[in-house]
């Protein structure tokens, strides 16, 4: 007696799914940030419809299992990273194996993306291949993730939960492990990101595994993505004096300088910002109205040796309260926080004293219509007062 399991298909038109630009899919613009090099790896891609993916949960294996390259052994046949096949015939993609259920969707469009010279053919498909809607609240058992980046901080937090000791230490071996093998080689770089990656996600998914209040957070599609940024700047922060420090700064030392160079002389106070080809009242600012957007750039710069936690005992659960907006950006993370913070207080800035301007030059322009009035309401009594003695002479 044989049985066999029916595939789950969807019969939903696709007709009813308003086509989006992958620029515009949330998956897609999650795999590009979060995952680029198992999407560059790939050959295929399927991108579920974002209609379809507002309750799920998008993390490192719903990922790879919409990543494939062609199978080995059957035509038409694909394999992703974590072993799952699919088959595609015509518009109609079926799950293979590896699945907990079969599934069927539709493909709703084509698109190619070229890396190099490598051809990349995404999907648009209809669903997602495998996985439910999590439909969790914020009144479950959950935490709030820190979603300010600070190296420091983030090791603490991760301290702060006994489960998370094991990982550490983990982690910590791991790290050293890259530490005393790491040789920095031109050329090589995609090797060192791949090798820094696999040890973030190592971290990640131990921590996920052994921490239930975590991986219940982390349910919730904005605390994943937070909690995967703040291990990804732990490692970075433990990797710092490595990478930066003893690597790449004496290599970039040169480039560094051209760039001083450039600064030095647009600094020059014969340099306005009329000569920037920016417009007048904005022209007119003073060099004191970025003080702010200034120091927040400098943090950027960070001249010591070490990030601020580079001895720090990983064991010390112990936190120290530490202001992320005061602290040097070390990691690659805090440094793009640094700058877009940068760029919003140009932007107000620039925006309070439009402001300013505007209403000074309406104060200005009333005191002078007053001032106008006046004098001609004057003019009128005096003219008036006069026209009265001549009538009665």
């Amino acid at each position: 007696m044989s049985s066999s399991v029916r595939p789950l298909s969807v019969s939903l038109p696709t007709s009813s799914l308003v086509p989006e630009e992958l620029e515009d899919n949330r998956f897609y613009v999650y795999l590009r940030d979060h995952f680029d090099a198992i999407f560059t790896h790939s050959t295929l891609v399927c991108i579920p419809h974002s209609r379809y993916l507002e309750d799920h949960c998008l993390t490192r294996s719903f990922v790879e299992t919409h990543c494939y390259n062609a199978s080995p052994f059957f035509c038409g046949q694909y394999e992703a990273v974590n072993g799952k096949v699919i088959k595609i015939e015509q518009l109609i993609l079926s799950t293979v194996s590896g699945f907990k259920e079969q599934r069927t969707v539709h493909i709703i469009s084509e698109d190619s993306v070229y890396i190099d010279d490598k051809k990349i053919r995404v999907y648009m498909i209809q669903l997602p291949l495998e996985g439910e809607p999590l439909l969790y609240q914020k009144r479950r058992n959950t935490i709030n993730i820190p979603t300010c980046r600070n190296s420091k901080s983030d090791l603490n937090f991760l301290n702060f939960f006994a489960e998370n000791a094991e990982s550490l230490v983990e982690l910590q071996s791991a790290v050293q492990e890259f530490v005393v093998t790491y040789v920095y080689i031109r050329g090589f770089s995609n090797y060192t990101v791949e090798k820094i990656q696999h040890i973030y996600t190592k971290a990640y998914m131990t921590i996920l595994q052994r921490n239930k209040l975590i991986r219940d957070t982390c349910r919730i599609q904005a605390e994943h993505e937070h909690f995967l940024e703040l291990v990804e700047n732990v490692v970075m922060g433990l990797l710092h004096e490595k990478i930066w420090v003893q690597s790449l700064r004496s290599i970039l030392q040169s480039k560094d300088n051209y760039i001083n160079s450039i600064c030095e002389w647009y600094s020059k106070d014969n340099i306005t910002l009329q000569k920037y080809g920016v417009s007048s009242p904005i022209s007119e600012m003073p060099l004191s109205c970025f003080d702010q957007a200034i120091a927040c750039l400098r943090r950027t710069d960070a001249t010591s040796d070490t990030p601020i936690y580079t001895t720090y005992n990983m064991n010390n659960a112990t936190s120290t309260n530490i202001s992320a907006s005061n602290d040097l950006a070390f990691t690659p993370l805090e440094k793009i926080a640094c700058i877009k913070a940068t760029l919003d207080l140009i932007s107000a800035a620039v925006d309070d004293y439009v402001k300013e301007t505007n209403n000074r030059t309406n104060y200005n322009g009333n005191m002078h219509n007053e001032y106008t009035k006046r004098k001609n309401l004057t003019n009128v009594i005096i003219g008036g007062g006069s026209r009265f003695s001549c009538y009665y002479r």
